[in-house]
């Protein structure tokens, strides 16, 4: 009886699934898998600097897009949605890196972040950056080449017949990695001081603005860091909806909404709320998201454009059937599951939809 309730009262919710770049190999069998359950699909199309249909300017692991339209054919004809997701600054993880010479890591070193020493992510080994907590290598968001980037690749999926585009690590990677050349020039050109004084002068900058000049400098500056971010939000929105006013733009962001503006610099409550993006899918990957449906529903304007994503691989299919509950008892959307794979491997997180 439970499971036949749960059905009926998230039947008209937003049910989505994120579908990994790994898992369109048997992209026939998808649909299959899928049951039904869902209405918005998350395809990732773009990830590790690499495009999964033919681009021309990011190297392709697809030679074809014969079957990215017929996926999206096929989701359109049982009434599913489908966003392109895309992995917007994070550029590799901690695999070797690649040998194309094609790819930013090896044509464009300067594209990345660097911390307030000047030293590249680059220069960091992987076991430096798995001890920081970070995932990989980042490229720069404040370096206009790098928005170029990004945005030709929208441009190019737009092409297609998605519904959205979904910005994943739309973010910087840690407090430390905000000190490339692009965002300290535009800082100087405003205030007349480098910022990586902070850390590498601080008794000599504290000498020159005193004690509360130096910390009211040093909010400006992480201020500063958060609305250049948000400005190229803003920037994509209006170059989206321009000429597709009717595709929705949604970014996948740290669910603790003060951790992703204090730790990465990702404002997303402010373009929610700012209507520089239709939706949020947060990625609420724990066994108790009571805390943080709580302070979401008190941060934002519109709590039903934010979805809620549950991380499977830490729960049971009992487990998620709780957390459904708490979601649809709540003015939120909906959900999406991370990820299809967990789906596929156990199909009892089918029954809790």
């Amino acid at each position: 009886m439970g499971i036949l309730v749960l059905l009926f009262i998230l039947h008209t919710d937003f049910r989505g699934i994120w579908i990994p770049r790994w898992s369109i190999t048997d992209y026939n069998k998808i649909f299959e898998h899928l049951d039904g359950r869902f209405n918005h699909i998350f395809l990732q199309v773009f990830a590790s600097g690499e495009a999964y249909y033919p681009s021309k300017y990011v190297p392709s692991r697809m030679l074809s897009d014969a079957w990215l339209k017929e996926f999206i054919h096929e989701a359109h004809r049982r009434n599913i949605k489908v966003s392109a997701w895309i992995n917007t600054f994070y550029s590799w993880g901690y695999a070797p890196w690649t040998p194309n010479s094609e790819h930013p890591i090896n044509r464009y070193p300067e594209w990345y972040v660097r911390d307030q020493y000047q030293e590249s992510i680059l220069d960091y080994d992987v076991d430096r950056l798995r001890q920081m907590g970070i995932e990989g290598y980042y490229l720069a968001p404040a370096n206009s080449e790098v928005r170029l980037y990004i945005t030709r690749i929208i441009e190019e999926l737009l092409n297609y017949d998605f519904d959205g585009i979904h910005l994943d690590y739309i973010r910087y990677p840690s407090q430390e990695f905000i000190y490339d050349s692009f965002l300290r020039t535009k800082f100087m050109r405003k205030f007349s001081i480098d910022p990586s004084d902070l850390f590498t002068s601080p008794d000599s900058l504290k000498r020159k603005l005193s004690i509360w000049g130096y910390d009211d400098f040093k909010s400006q500056w992480f201020r500063f860091v958060k609305d250049d971010l948000t400005l190229f939000i803003k920037d994509l929105n209006n170059i989206i909806k321009v000429t597709y006013p009717n595709i929705e733009i949604s970014v996948a962001v740290k669910a603790n909404h003060v951790t992703a503006r204090a730790g990465y610099h990702q404002e997303w409550v402010t373009w929610l709320n700012s209507d520089f993006v239709d939706f949020v899918c947060l990625m609420a990957y724990t066994k108790d998201i009571d805390g943080i449906l709580a302070s979401t529903l008190k941060a934002v304007d519109e709590p039903r454009r934010v979805v809620v994503g549950l991380g499977l691989y830490l729960l049971s299919p009992s487990e998620v059937e709780k957390q459904l509950r708490l979601v649809h008892d709540s003015p939120f959307a909906g959900v999406v599951f991370f990820s299809y794979e967990e789906v596929k491997k156990n199909r009892r997180y089918l029954s809790s939809l």
